[in-house]
C-alpha cells in the first residue's frame, strides 16, 4: 500500500527525481486497492451512520463552514443533521482519515516510507449542483483522487512563491481582490476530473473546485503530502544547537527588554550559532534526519 495505488512505476520513478511543478491528470493503476479501501459508500456510511469522529468533520458550503453544533449532539455527529445538511446541499469535509481508518493509515506510512515525505487524506462528500471550498491555494502537495461522480477544478498559477506550512498560507493572505481578478481573467486550465481519475496539483495553484453542473454526488478524497525543504533541514539544525553550551547561557533581563543591547545579544547568538553549524557533522546528521522523514508524524490538520 503505497504510491503505487495512485500511479504506474514509471509516473512514481519520474517523481522521485523530478518533482511536479504543473498540475497533471493519471488514470488509477489496474489493480490498485484504492477503489475498494476509499469509496463513497463507505464515505457516505461514516457519515450516515454518525461513527465518524465529530471533531474531524467540516460542514461548508460556498466556502462558508457551519458551526459544529449544527451537525453534533452531545459532541457526537448526529445521523438526522448530517442528512439534513447533505439534502440542502452542503458538503462534508473528513479530515485526516489515515488517523482514524487503518487502511489509509498504512497507505500514508508507506507513502512516508517511500518519499520521506509525510502524508495526510481528506475526503470531500459534494452534493450534486453545489460548492464546498471555493479559491484559495495549498501549502503542499495534493494528489486527488476522485472516486465517485466529477469535480471541476478552475486552476490559476500561483499567485505566491513557494508558499510553505503556514508561510504564504491563502487563509492568513488577503486574497479578496486577487478572487475578482481570477474570476475576471477566468482560469488558466480548467479540469473535469472523473471518476477513477487522479489529479496531482503542486503547491500554490490557485483552485476554485465545484460539482456546479453534476447531476449527481460528487467524493474525492486529497492525499496531503508534505514535501522536505532547506528550510525543514535549518529547522532541525537549530533545533539540534542546544548542544552549543554558549547558545543555552541566560540572558539577564536588563538586556533583553533593552532594545539596543538585545539587538547586540541577537549579534552574539547568530555569531555562537554560525560557529556552530561550522561544526556539524552532516554525514552523521543525514541518517538522523533520514529517520526523522520516514517516521515522524505529521502536525494537525491546518
Amino acid at each position: 500500500m503505497s504510491l503505487t495505488m495512485l500511479f504506474d512505476e514509471a509516473t512514481i520513478t519520474r517523481m522521485m527525481t523530478d518533482w511536479p511543478t504543473t498540475p497533471a491528470v493519471h488514470e488509477v493503476p489496474p489493480g490498485s486497492a484504492l477503489p475498494k479501501i476509499a469509496n463513497a459508500n463507505l464515505l457516505n456510511t461514516y457519515l450516515t451512520t454518525g461513527c465518524a469522529p465529530a471533531d474531524e468533520i467540516n460542514v461548508l458550503k460556498d466556502g462558508a463552514v457551519r458551526h459544529p453544533r449544527g451537525y453534533t449532539t452531545a459532541g457526537k455527529l448526529d445521523p438526522s443533521k448530517v442528512r439534513m445538511w447533505l439534502e440542502r446541499g452542503y458538503s462534508f469535509q473528513m479530515r485526516n482519515l489515515d488517523r482514524w481508518y487503518p487502511p489509509l493509515h498504512a497507505m500514508c506510512r508507506a507513502i512516508q516510507q517511500e518519499t520521506g515525505f509525510g502524508c495526510y487524506v481528506t475526503a470531500f462528500l459534494t452534493p450534486g449542483g453545489t460548492q464546498g471550498l471555493d479559491y484559495h491555494w495549498d501549502q503542499a502537495m495534493a494528489i486527488i483522487y476522485q472516486a465517485a461522480g466529477r469535480k471541476t477544478w478552475e486552476l490559476w498559477r500561483p499567485a505566491v512563491d513557494q508558499p510553505h506550512h503556514t508561510h504564504l498560507a491563502s487563509n492568513r493572505t488577503p486574497i479578496g481582490d486577487q478572487i475578482q481578478q481570477w474570476k475576471a481573467d477566468g482560469p488558466d486550465e480548467t479540469i473535469t476530473l472523473q471518476a477513477g481519475q487522479i489529479l496531482v496539483l503542486p503547491r500554490g495553484w490557485v483552485h476554485n473546485p465545484h460539482a456546479f453542473d453534476e447531476p449527481e454526488q460528487s467524493v474525492h478524497l486529497t492525499f496531503t503530502v508534505r514535501e522536505r525543504s532547506g528550510i525543514w533541514i535549518g529547522e532541525r539544525l537549530t533545533r539540534a544547537a542546544i548542544a552549543s553550551t554558549p547558545l543555552r547561557n541566560v540572558i539577564t533581563p536588563s538586556r533583553v527588554i533593552d532594545q539596543e543591547a538585545l539587538a547586540e545579544e541577537v549579534q552574539t547568538a547568530r555569531n555562537h550559532l554560525i560557529a556552530w553549524l561550522s561544526e556539524v557533522d552532516t554525514k552523521a546528521l543525514a541518517p538522523e534526519l533520514l529517520a526523522v522523514a520516514r517516521t515522524e508524524l505529521e502536525p494537525d490538520y491546518l
